[in-house]
Parts: C-alpha cells; structure tokens; sequence
C-alpha cells in the first residue's frame, strides 16, 4: 500500500463513536417530537388557551391594571405547557396522558387572578391557596361547553366514559399541582384555613399526588420547575412587588436586615423569598430524576440578574448579605449570653 492511499484512510470507528452517532440521533429526534407536540398542542387547545386569557384580562381580574403582572401570568402558563410536552414525552407518556397533561396545565391556574366573592374575597391570600382547588372545580364545566375539544383529542368515536375518564384526571391533575408545599405556600394556607374555619368553610388542602399518577406527577414537577427558573422568579417578583401584602413583608424584613447594619433592599428580600420557595418546592419532588432536573435549573437561574421596581438585583449580593445577616445575629447572641452570665 503506498502512502498516498494510507493517507486517505479514515480511523475506523469504535462502537464508542457509533454510540454516541445514535445517541445524537435519538436526541435529535426527540427534541424534534418535542417541539412538534408543543405547537400541536397550542393549536389543538387554543380555545382553551384563550379562555384562561380572557379570564386574566377581564375588568374584574386580579391583574387589571397591572400589565406587569398579566404578563408574567401569561409567560407562565406558555413556559408550564411547553414543559409539560418537554417532560411528558421524555417521561414516555402516551398520547392520551400527554394531551390530559396538555389540558391540565393550560387550565392550572385558570383562577389565579380571580376574586371571590363575599367573606371569602376578604380573606387575605384566599385565591393563591385555593385557585387550584378553584380550577379544579369548574373544569366538568368548561370541557363540557367545549366537547370539540375532547372529541378532536379522543376521535370521533370516543364514548362518554372516556370523555369523563379525561375530565376526571384533569380535575385530579389541577387539584394536586402544588402539592403539599413546605414553607411560604405552607404558612399561607395556615392562615387561610384559620379565616375559613372562622366563617365555618371547609379547609382548603394541598395534597400530594397518587403513587404512579405520572400526569399529576408530572404537572407538579413541572409547576415547580417553573417557579425555580429565571420566568418563575421574574413572576414571584411581579407579585411581591404589587400585592400590597407580599410587598410589606419584603420591607419588614429589609428593615430588619437594616437595624443590624446590613443593607438589604425590599427588592434583594422578594429575591431571596422566590429562591427559598424554589428550594422548597424541589425538596418536596419524591422523583430523582425531578429534583436533580430542577436543582440544575436553580444553580442556572443563581446567575441571572433580575429587575424589582427597575433597581437590578442578583442572587449572589442577596445572599451574601443574609449571611452577613445571620453572622451579626449569632454575635449578638453571644455578647447577650455573655452580659446575661456576667448580670448573674
């Protein structure tokens, strides 16, 4: 063999690098159905994507004068939905699954921006602890005025006890979306649930979803991995900074931070509130592959730089002040056990 005909040799391939050729392959060929599903399932569920619109646009909305928020909501549920198809098919849910999945996290916050009515409109934080419940309950009514809907999803041929069968999932899927949320949601519901019994309403409850419903699962997995990206935490402080509630935490605590010397804004406090939900939200997943999923996504969102009330805030300065924070107090607990021990 001469050198010229050596020189054109290719290495031979190992079945290393065949692997990793399929692997890209199968990659490739996954986002590619991803990203076909999602805009299937914005075409196929419009209606009911306008409706939830409709809902936060109205003149009685919660959001009414607030475009900021409308549209951090907005954002929200379109991140949620293209999730949900992300996730759905990477997790080998079936075509029935996905588009119960699809339907339920367009309708997942349907409620969000609602205010009730009578003793229960005046019951602070009562639409944030309930809108899932809320949802939950008027799905049967929205599915049923639109049973195009579910026929184009289920066939022409589908009976009414698949139709039910669907419905009966969605409500299930919306009702467990939260989950059993430690932390902020948890002291939220407490006081809730204390303003109910006072009027002798039944108490709001977030539950867990069912071992192996991996629709419920899934919608929960996703709804948290929302709040623990960049859209999640530009949304938390959209709503710290105009619910008048949210937003005098937030100054409590920065002037707290203040009477110890430390300098945190309002702003850094909202931060730093949307970062410990994140946290929350993924401690309380119970599938691995979830927690490790939305973990990356809140080391990702750690390097962001966020805007509250148009001053630019980032994790790294809040955090390092919370720290500077918790040293102070340790020494101030110190010095008080020490001039206690000298006083006795």
């Amino acid at each position: 063999m001469t050198f010229e005909n050596m020189s054109n040799l290719e290495p031979e391939k190992t079945s290393e690098d065949n692997l990793t050729s399929q692997e890209q392959a199968q990659e490739k060929g996954l986002d590619q159905k991803i990203k076909a599903e999602q805009q299937e399932s914005k075409e196929k569920f419009s209606a009911l994507i306008d409706l939830v619109d409709q809902r936060y646009e109205a003149p009685d909305s919660a959001l009414a004068g607030s475009p900021e928020q409308l549209e951090t909501f907005k954002e929200h549920n379109k991140e949620v939905l293209e999730l949900c198809v992300q996730r759905g098919i990477e997790k080998g849910l079936d075509q029935k699954e996905l588009g119960t999945l699809e339907i339920s996290a367009i309708l997942h916050d349907l409620n969000k921006a609602d205010k009730p009515a009578g003793h229960k409109g005046e019951i602070p934080n009562y639409t944030l602890a309930a809108h899932g419940e809320m949802a939950s309950q008027e799905v049967k009514s929205i599915l049923d005025q639109n049973q195009e809907i579910l026929t184009k999803f289920l066939g022409e041929n589908s009976t009414q006890e698949e139709k039910q069968a669907i419905i009966t999932q969605v409500e299930v899927t919306i009702k467990t979306h939260m989950g059993p949320h430690p932390g902020f949601m948890d002291s939220i519901l407490e006081s809730v649930n204390k303003e109910l019994e006072k009027i002798n309403q039944s108490k709001i409850e977030h539950p867990y979803p069912s071992e192996g419903d991996r629709v419920a699962e899934t919608l929960l997995a996703v709804d948290m991995c929302s709040l623990a990206g960049r859209k999640g935490r530009e949304k938390v402080l959209a709503i710290r900074s105009n619910v008048p509630f949210f937003k005098q935490q937030d100054e409590e605590l920065s002037k707290t931070y203040q009477s110890a010397g430390v300098d945190l804004t309002p702003g850094e406090a909202a931060l730093l509130s949307g970062f410990d939900s994140a946290n929350q939200a993924r401690d309380m997943l119970k599938d691995q592959d979830d927690i490790a999923w939305i973990d990356g996504i809140i080391e990702e969102s750690k390097k962001q730089t966020y805007t509250y009330e148009e001053q630019e805030i980032n994790y790294q300065t809040a955090i390092s002040k919370r720290e500077k924070y918790e040293e102070v107090k340790k020494m101030n607990e110190v010095r008080e056990k020490i001039d206690q021990s000298n006083t006795g």
